[in-house]
């Protein structure tokens, strides 16, 4: 996980997401944040090098969804893009549907970042 100056606001966000996919009865919920099962760490094939998604639901074969939340000032973190570009293609590649979550008024600023990418998936406010 990233340190970044609104841990707090974004832990919240994981929380506020991961007991959403519990209450909707989603599969299997994980996030990265204390008093939930940690999600594991998804790799590219032959780098033995990954990241940790910040909420994942899978069920017995397949991930059904990996969320990535951000905090206006991580958005263009590399280490974002990192985590975004592994995540976009790992979910693609798995049938798997790719989350980005950002705060009230991020949402342009991350689907411009994720365009700049190339990076497909779903950017959400909450």
């Amino acid at each position: 996980m990233a340190k970044r100056k609104s841990q707090s606001d974004h832990d919240k966000l994981v929380k506020k997401i991961a007991d959403f996919f519990i209450e909707k009865k989603e599969p299997n919920v994980k996030a990265d944040i204390t008093g939930y099962p940690s999600p594991k760490e998804i790799m590219w094939k032959g780098n033995p090098h990954g990241h940790i998604p910040d909420v994942t639901s899978n069920n017995e074969k397949q991930y059904k969804y990996i969320v990535e939340v951000e905090t206006d000032d991580s958005i263009n973190d590399s280490h974002t893009s990192d985590q975004w570009k592994l995540f976009s293609a790992f979910a693609k590649e798995n049938s798997a549907k790719f989350i980005i979550v950002v705060p009230k008024g991020s949402k342009v600023k991350a689907e411009e970042r994720a365009k700049e990418l190339s990076v497909t998936g779903e950017v959400a406010e909450l």
